[in-house]
């Protein structure tokens, strides 16, 4: 066992995606129509060998309870270790405001009587593999007081998606700077960083504009926060005691960035030199989702030997009937198709009649496409039942969202 408690942290208002979001706290998104988001943080912990975990949450954790159980299918062995699910309430502001701090705050005297020598703070909207237990290490050498980690990005072409992401400013190739939330103005397509330093001003931005007026596809350089840290459990605690003298509503980074500025942090960057997906708003969900359609992202992700591990349920084998087909897709058990389905996410128990088509689709558990219905582009919620409106068409750059329960 690694000697550090795992904390999965709660996502700023900012990021969600709309709609999913409307029923369910990030951290019990569907992914890739077996997983939950909490799963990739929690899965990454106990392959390294941290065994007592706690998971934030600010929304309604019902599903959260559910799905996490006793733990017991995440390989934690029960007498030494725990996974508990902390909904973050608070009676001045609405949940989706309360900060990371004040929901650890709420709960000190629990990591107070912790005795576990360091904290590991990973997110939920951020998918990629970690080894927290060689992460650690590299922390202790470098003798810092935070660690965190960072990817840089090289020649972004599409930076909207990283839109609403921490990323880093650094003081010079290695130092760290401060956090900043990396944000664009979308109808000149431009981004900028909100630093005094950075100031895009609109003559500027119609600059980047080609003949037709689209944005220019000008490659940018990102160092991208992955929202993980790692510090003593002695350090954090002063942090989260500090962060309340100064605002309530500080989240973990403008307390860092606060620190450093005042010299009483010493931040450490980790270099992450691996793939990674981000979920940020609904796009960027809806593109993380199908970026596992691609063969070697699937590798990577659901590598044998760095199980994802999640709840599994009883169920039957996916039948075709008839003309029934899926080719390029990712089919869950106890679907039955009866039409065509390619380059698409189905969940469980999903029913797609005769002559229906799912094209580029992502189509969560319990779904009903009914005969002929042709859907191209689309996200559907789960129990949703299609099977009046026989054609719905969204684009690659905005999929439409069908709501839950949503009869069509």
């Amino acid at each position: 066992m690694v000697n550090a408690l795992g904390i999965v942290a709660i996502t700023r208002p900012e990021v969600q995606a709309v709609g999913p979001g409307k029923y369910r706290p990030m951290a019990a998104y569907s992914y890739v129509g077996r997983y939950r988001l909490v799963d990739i943080p929690i899965s990454n912990m106990t392959n390294s060998g941290l065994q007592d975990i706690r998971v934030y949450t600010n929304g309604d954790p019902k599903v959260l309870f559910d799905h996490i159980g006793s733990a017991r299918h995440y390989n934690i062995n029960n007498k030494h270790g725990h996974v508990s699910v902390i909904p973050v309430v608070t009676e001045r502001y609405a949940a989706e405001y309360v900060s990371d701090l004040a929901g650890y705050r709420q709960n000190l005297d629990d990591i107070v009587d912790d005795n576990h020598e360091y904290v590991v703070i990973a997110p939920v909207n951020w998918i990629y593999k970690a080894n927290f237990e060689e992460i650690i290490e590299q922390h202790e050498r470098s003798h810092s007081d935070v660690s965190v980690l960072v990817r840089h990005e090289e020649g972004v072409l599409d930076p909207t998606k990283y839109f609403n992401a921490n990323v880093v400013v650094k003081k010079d190739k290695d130092t760290f700077g401060k956090f900043v939330t990396y944000i664009g103005q979308p109808e000149f397509g431009d981004v900028v960083a909100p630093d005094e330093n950075n100031i895009a001003l609109s003559e500027e931005r119609k600059a980047d504009l080609d003949e037709l007026g689209n944005p220019k596809k000008n490659p940018v350089k990102l160092d991208i926060s992955l929202d993980t840290y790692i510090m003593s459990r002695k350090f954090f605690l002063q942090l989260v005691e500090q962060a309340e003298k100064y605002s309530e509503l500080f989240w973990m980074t403008d307390m860092l960035n606060l620190l450093s500025d005042l010299g009483k942090a010493n931040i450490n960057i980790l270099n992450y030199a691996y793939p990674i997906f981000p979920i940020l708003d609904y796009n960027t969900y809806f593109n993380s989702n199908m970026a596992m359609l691609d063969e070697r992202n699937m590798a990577f992700f659901n590598d044998p030997n760095w199980p994802i591990y999640t709840r599994t349920n009883d169920s039957p084998p996916t039948i075709y009937k008839g003309e029934g087909t899926a080719s390029g897709a990712l089919i869950s058990n106890g679907c039955e198709i009866g039409g065509v389905v390619r380059n698409s996410i189905l969940g469980r128990n999903v029913k797609v009649g005769a002559g229906a088509s799912v094209d580029n689709c992502i189509i969560l558990p319990g779904v009903e496409i009914g005969d002929g219905v042709m859907l191209t582009n689309v996200m559907v919620d789960k129990d949703a039942k299609i099977l009046r409106k026989k054609e719905i068409t969204g684009t690659e750059d905005k999929p439409i969202y069908i709501d839950r329960r949503a009869a069509v």
